[in-house]
């Protein structure tokens, strides 16, 4: 009874009474107000806010789509013209991103639904793996999916859990309409998995026989599967990837060389804000969603490391981002103002220090990442060990409980063949509990204090062992062929992980290539021919000013110099120092989504090999950036004596 209740206690904080995302907070906010909302609107709302399990409703969706975008439009049109920066190209900016945040909230619900599909792709292996596991131990539908629904966090897990509050709250009478309605809402995303979900729901009222060969048959399938939807995926990326290199990296850092001749022409767009507000705001947004949109989450992922939900990872997180803050903020206005303090535009200082405003943010970005992850690597590394060694050890096992020992003496016979293993300091922290502690297996495992779990944060391994302290209380035979049945089936989920890695490789060295290489020297390369070309065109200028006087002096006066006024546009160029950091952001902001979309797809939820993965490639990227940039500037400056332009501008 007391586990009942706990169980429905675990469904209610979980599912029914979860606590609401920022998202859903907001749009309850503003859906207080009453307005008539279109039914084609509700009707294009409800079934995605269905779908993903949203507590909201289609009014405030979508008037969270048009408030929040005009009231960030208002705070920074009154932000811009109380500091006079304000003109009609910056009222342009203001509404294109407007436009582009309101398109972004509308079909907020349409994003999160497609994120939800991709998740789930990779949890539906698992799902069906861990349906299998318990259906070989006990022939118990409901049991099977109340176990998976436990252990997994995503999507899918959602769902499972909806089927068994919905069967606790007697809108379904069995768990078997349940999966039915789980089939049909996820047939059209995977018939493999609709396929193993009936193999599974049939194998209840079989022989047992024939039913592990139907277990065996859905594990088979939804893995098998699994595989074809990988090379499905990396193929899918391709084009995506030409796009990006194209029009996400090249052509914006290309066309900034232009910007000196078009200024000539158009000099409204040499405001430095108006620049820095498109390459830094609007461009990197627009980025964000390109990628956000083909590149969501890795399809499937057999290391399930739970680092990130740890208590002392968050609260690192947490100071050291306070710490970069506190560090960073004030080293990049010391650089701003130095640069700001003379009108020279190519003195070596201020090359310097704006270079030092890039290299404070990126190296902050590093910090961060690295800092964060730091302490927690190798337990990271651990636990991944552990995952990996888990199906061999676990068919050792079974073949040591067939005997009819004790599971904690069967871990003490395997001791001298896995004292090499990482997972051996895992069961031997089981045993000192027992026999030191004299806990129970269960308390042994999972006790909160004391637990084995605690120093190996993995959901894969903490289904198992929920598993196995299951089924060792009906016996040690029935352990046994458990144990066995849970190796084969992890054994070939890790298969298909390794298999899945090997298909996304080609995408994610592209991806890496541009993170590291391609955005940081190409930036570098734009800066330093932008130095040619200001250095150019103030050169034009001092001629201009020289061409004046002499008009003056032959007494044409300026009427002879009508037909030139437009020239005198180049003196209205950009100060390099800008146009560093300008390019230098975008760069940075560049990286970071690649490494985060990289990530995602090398690591799935393995936050600290995100983290530590960002902040080598950010390392990376501004070590290349900075010799590209000098090496241009310096090699420059060593031909052309650019401090003479000193007063030109």
């Amino acid at each position: 009874m007391n586990q009942k209740s706990s169980y429905i206690k675990f469904l209610e904080e979980e599912y029914a009474y979860r606590k609401l995302s920022l998202y859903e907070k907001v749009c309850n906010f503003f859906g207080m107000v009453k307005v008539p909302l279109p039914s084609f609107l509700t009707e294009k709302f409800q079934p995605e806010i269905d779908f993903c399990h949203l507590r909201v409703t289609s009014r405030g969706v979508f008037l969270t789509s048009v408030f929040i975008p005009l009231f960030l439009t208002v705070f920074l049109y009154s932000i811009f013209f109380t500091t006079g920066v304000f003109s009609t190209s910056m009222l342009l900016m203001l509404v294109m991103l407007s436009a582009i945040i309101f398109y972004y909230l509308f079909s907020y619900t349409h994003f999160l639904s497609i994120y939800f599909r991709s998740k789930a792709s990779s949890e539906m292996a698992l799902s069906v793996v861990y349906m299998a596991i318990s259906l070989k131990i006990t022939q118990n539908l409901e049991s099977a999916v109340a176990f998976t629904a436990s252990n997994l966090s995503g999507p899918l897990g959602l769902d499972l859990k909806k089927v068994m509050w919905d069967l606790e709250t007697g809108r379904l009478v069995n768990v078997v309409d349940g999966l039915d309605e789980l089939s049909r809402k996820w047939k059209s995303e995977s018939e493999e998995f609709v396929d193993a979900l009936t193999l599974l729901k049939n194998s209840v009222n079989e022989p047992p026989e024939r039913a592990g060969r139907s277990l065996k048959e859905a594990v088979s399938l939804i893995l098998e599967g699994t595989k074809n939807r990988m090379k499905k995926y990396a193929l899918h990326m391709r084009s995506p990837l030409k796009i990006l290199n194209t029009f996400g990296i090249m052509l914006p850092l290309l066309l900034m060389i232009f910007f000196p001749v078009m200024i000539i022409f158009v000099p409204e767009i040499a405001k430095p804000e108006l620049i820095a507000f498109s390459y830094m705001v609007v461009l990197p947004f627009c980025l964000y969603l390109f990628l956000k949109q083909y590149f969501y989450t890795r399809p499937y992922s057999y290391h399930q490391v739970a680092v990130k939900r740890t208590e002392a990872f968050r609260r690192r997180k947490l100071v050291v981002s306070i710490a970069v803050l506190t560090i960073c903020s004030p080293l990049i206005a010391f650089f701003i103002f130095q640069i700001l303090l003379t009108k020279e535009i190519f003195t070596q200082s201020q090359f310097l220090n704006s270079l030092g405003v890039v290299a404070t943010i990126a190296l902050g970005i590093a910090s961060y990442a690295f800092f964060s992850s730091l302490g927690f690597s190798k337990k990271n590394k651990a636990v991944l060990a552990v995952e990996n060694e888990l199906p061999t050890v676990l068919f050792q096992l079974s073949i040591t409980s067939d005997i009819g020992k004790p599971f904690e003496k069967n871990i003490e016979d395997l001791h001298p063949r896995i004292r090499e293993l990482e997972i051996d300091k895992f069961f031997q922290k089981i045993v000192r509990n027992i026999k030191v502690l004299g806990t129970s297996l269960e308390e042994a495992m999972f006790d909160r204090r004391v637990g084995a779990i605690n120093d190996y944060p993995s959901t894969i391994l903490s289904a198992v062992m929920k598993l196995v302290v299951d089924i060792a209380s009906k016996g040690m035979a029935f352990l046994s062929l458990g144990l066995k049945s849970m190796s084969d089936f992890l054994k070939d989920a890790n298969e298909v992980n390794a298999t899945a890695d090997e298909i996304l490789s080609e995408v994610t060295s592209d991806m890496q290539v541009q993170a590291w290489v391609f955005a940081p020297v190409a930036a570098g390369i734009v800066v330093g021919l932008m130095a040619i070309v200001i250095y150019i065109f103030a050169f034009f200028s001092g001629s201009l000013v020289n061409m004046e006087k002499w008009f003056n002096t032959t007494g044409v006066g300026p009427a002879g110099m009508s037909g030139f006024e437009w020239l005198f546009n180049i003196q209205q160029q950009i100060p390099f120092p800008f146009f560093q950091i300008i390019v230098g952001v975008y760069m940075v902001e560049v990286v970071y989504m690649l490494a985060n979309f990289l990530g995602e797809l090398n690591y799935g939820d393995d936050e600290v090999s995100k983290l530590t993965n960002l902040g080598k490639l950010m390392l990376i990227a501004i070590t290349i950036y900075s010799i590209a940039v000098c090496g241009l500037y310096f090699g420059i400056s060593s031909i052309i004596d650019l401090t003479a332009l000193k007063g030109l501008i």
